[in-house]
């Protein structure tokens, strides 16, 4: 079977919709994809029978989701024997400056030493504030923190930050260079 395995974990469905476009843009290059969220039933049935896997995980407080550690801790043998990607997403990515990328890059290692499980590629993505989810104290925690930094503190709106067209990239360049072969 040459399919590619989307595996993610997201908290405010950000992560979900990166997954799915993931997903699309993998079948666009003519390879068969399949997405699991590692939260379902459906995580504990996936089988090492992909050729490739790409992984997404939102970054919530410094931490990913444990439905996601628990999936990387549970398939690491086998992802270790396909070629792996990362997409990381998070708040932190929107910023473009040394620091925050230098933290981002100290988180993704540490939970990389956490699953046993490091992929040969990783993206930091940009994710969206949703303060349409949001409870009232985390949407005027969010909005503090969106102003300190500049961003969009209407909380009418959510905001979307992912930059697609890297994404697109970052999926192309990883199905090139990791030569899988296209669907049958």
């Amino acid at each position: 079977m040459n399919s590619v395995l989307i595996a993610y974990g997201t908290t405010e469905g950000q992560t979900r919709k990166i997954a799915e476009f993931i997903a699309n843009a993998v079948r666009a290059q003519g390879i068969s994809a399949e997405t699991v969220d590692t939260a379902t039933d459906a995580a504990a049935k996936v089988q090492p029978v992909h050729v490739a896997a790409i992984v997404c995980g939102s970054l919530h407080q410094q931490q990913y989701q444990s439905s996601l550690r628990h999936f990387l801790r549970h398939n690491r043998a086998w992802l270790a024997g396909i070629p792996t990607a990362f997409a990381s997403v998070s708040m932190t990515a929107v910023l473009n400056d040394a620091q925050s990328r230098a933290e981002l890059e100290q988180i993704a290692k540490k939970f990389y030493g956490e699953t046993g499980w490091t992929p040969r590629f990783t993206l930091h993505v940009a994710g969206a504030l949703r303060y349409t989810q949001y409870d009232f104290f985390k949407r005027l925690v969010m909005k503090l923190i969106a102003k300190h930094y500049g961003g969009d503190t209407d909380t009418l709106h959510d905001h979307e930050y992912t930059d697609w067209d890297a994404l697109t990239r970052f999926v192309r360049d990883f199905l090139a260079g990791t030569q899988v072969p296209k669907s049958d």
